[in-house]
């Protein structure tokens, strides 16, 4: 999501210069935290055996394993490669939340975990330019990805009235059902 957020900071950021745009990660679910922190120590420990498994035998008094022996050591750095982004592949897919929230003056102005797509260009503009017109474009109101802050539940209302009449985007993109992928 990375990307999506570096768009709609560039789209913001040129259409509405000086407003505050922030950018956060969505937390990822409570059961999960254990499970990535045990996953990335067996990823550390994987990598250790493999760079450094003859001496950690010896140091146990053990004698190397056969899958050791015949697989790994030949091979050190190819198997630790395969860990490295076998690990991290595994590790970064169980992090991600599949979240894009957009916020704008406290107000979920969209959530891609609600509505299970992108947004369109139109849909976070819509609050932001019917709140620049209602305060003669001053903006005091910070756009956050997975943050907020401040309050007006009543203007982000009338914007997404606004926006359900289609009127009130006088600089919509000329395609107003763009979505952020065909930026």
């Amino acid at each position: 999501m990375r990307g999506a957020f570096v768009q709609v900071n560039n789209l913001v950021r040129q259409r509405f210069p000086g407003l505050e745009v922030h950018g956060s990660n969505f937390p990822i679910p409570a059961w999960k935290v254990p499970i990535v922190r045990a996953l990335q120590a067996v990823q550390l420990a994987a990598l250790a055996v493999c760079f450094a498994g003859d001496t950690i035998f010896r140091q146990i008094n053990m004698p190397p394993p056969q899958w050791y022996t015949a697989n790994v050591a030949p091979n050190r750095f190819g198997v630790g490669m395969g860990v490295w982004f076998v690990g991290n592949t595994v590790i970064t897919n169980l992090q991600n939340t599949g979240a894009f929230e957009v916020y704008f003056d406290g107000k979920l102005i969209f959530s891609k975990l609600a509505e299970e797509r992108m947004p369109s260009i139109a849909e976070l503009l819509a609050p932001i330019e019917a709140y620049a017109r209602a305060h003669g474009g001053v903006f005091s109101a910070p756009v956050g990805a997975g943050s907020g802050g401040g309050a007006g539940g009543d203007r982000l209302a009338e914007a997404e009235r606004a926006a359900a009449r289609g009127d009130g985007l006088p600089h919509a993109a000329a395609d107003p059902d763009l979505d952020l992928g065909e930026l």
